[in-house]
């Protein structure tokens, strides 16, 4: 009778061969930014068993090295002393400017591009203050105040008497973002610059149309005295009498919701 071939029982059946990932496909799995961090600090990537070791440590690495930058840029953001980077307390241009430069993916950047965008607006560098907007605008294009950069950006073309591209550009706005709590200021930035067009009458209409569909608003006293003073001018103006100035819209305002309270009349005496 024939030889049968026995089976050892003792002798373990070898596993099925397991594919290792690809370099490609592991870079996929934990996504760009983790693999260009191992690939940074030149973490080994191993094989097999070796490789999901590596991966561990190097996203637990990851992990603590984004945590530091973003308490770092909570830092800088909050205004308080930074000795290491020689830095005193207050916020400030250059402060902002680090942010956005070393630290763009961490929660403070955002925050700190509009802050560095209203600093060059107050200071009336209107055209780094445009770019800061735009930059916003193209970064972080889904974030919750993306329409205040946009509205932001109009604000600086008419700051900087570029009155047609502003009012193309509040023009757009109210149409983008109706019901939105800027729009106001969209609607008085239309206004104003209708106004320095000499176009009185149809700015007048823009305030009007404003107070009919919101009779309630906190704004409405502001609206009331610059439909007054566009009263004035045009009477100074039928008048063959030189008029500068225009009527004192609502000033431009980025990430304020509503208007500030009326200060406090001072105590009798």
């Amino acid at each position: 009778m024939a030889n049968e071939t026995k089976t050892n029982p003792e002798t373990p059946e070898k596993p099925e061969a397991q594919e290792t990932p690809t370099t490609h496909e592991l870079a996929k799995i934990i996504g760009p930014e983790a693999w260009d961090f191992l690939q940074k600090y030149g973490t080994t990537i191993l094989v097999s068993a070796g490789l999901a070791v590596a991966v561990a440590l190097g996203l637990g690495a990851w992990q603590n090295h984004k945590q530091s930058q973003v308490e770092r840029a909570e830092r800088l953001l909050s205004g308080q002393p930074m000795p290491e980077e020689k830095l005193g307390p207050g916020i400030t241009i250059q402060r902002l400017q680090m942010i956005v430069e070393r630290y763009p993916k961490t929660p403070s950047a955002p925050l700190a591009l509009l802050a560095l965008a209203a600093q060059f607006y107050s200071q009336g560098q209107y055209e780094p203050a445009r770019t800061s907007y735009l930059k916003f605008e193209q970064l972080y294009p889904q974030h919750f105040f993306a329409p205040a950069a946009e509205l932001g950006r109009a604000q600086c073309a008419e700051a900087a008497m570029m009155t047609d591209i502003a009012l193309a550009s509040y023009e757009k706005f109210i149409t983008a973002h109706a019901g939105f709590y800027l729009t106001p200021q969209a609607v008085f930035g239309k206004a104003r610059c209708l106004e320095l067009r000499g176009a009185l009458d149809n700015a007048r209409i823009t305030y009007e149309d404003f107070l009919a569909k919101n009779p309630q608003s906190p704004w409405e006293g502001q609206v009331k005295n610059a439909l007054q003073v566009l009263d004035m001018k045009k009477r100074a103006l039928a008048k063959g009498q030189a008029v500068t100035g225009q009527a004192p819209g609502v000033p431009a305002v980025i990430m304020t919701p509503t208007p500030a309270p009326a200060p406090k009349p001072a105590p009798a005496k």
